[in-house]
């Protein structure tokens, strides 16, 4: 498994308190029981960064082959793979 931490560079510091943080943090716990319902390569992206920067990570996530996971502020989250990004990026 890619370690997970380094992915946070995609979309720069994030608090551990964020809600993308915190779901990572669930998600390594799971992924140890081998019980992660997001793809082993992926990076986290709080949906309220500022669009600017939250397009940034995906695009660089996705040339990197990295899904993207969307998390809100209630933690729920929307898994989106790099073909659709770059598909969306391409339009």
């Amino acid at each position: 498994m890619d370690d997970p931490v380094r992915d946070y560079s995609y979309q720069g510091p994030v608090s551990a308190a964020s809600a993308a943080g915190r779901l990572m943090s669930k998600a390594i716990d799971l992924a140890i029981e081998e019980k992660s319902p997001f793809p082993d390569r992926a990076v986290f992206v709080d949906v309220d960064t500022p669009v600017e920067q939250r397009e940034a990570a995906m695009g660089r996530a996705a040339r990197d082959g990295m899904s993207v996971v969307l998390v809100s502020p209630d933690l729920t989250a929307q898994v989106v793979s790099p073909e659709q990004i770059l598909e969306r990026d391409a339009a």
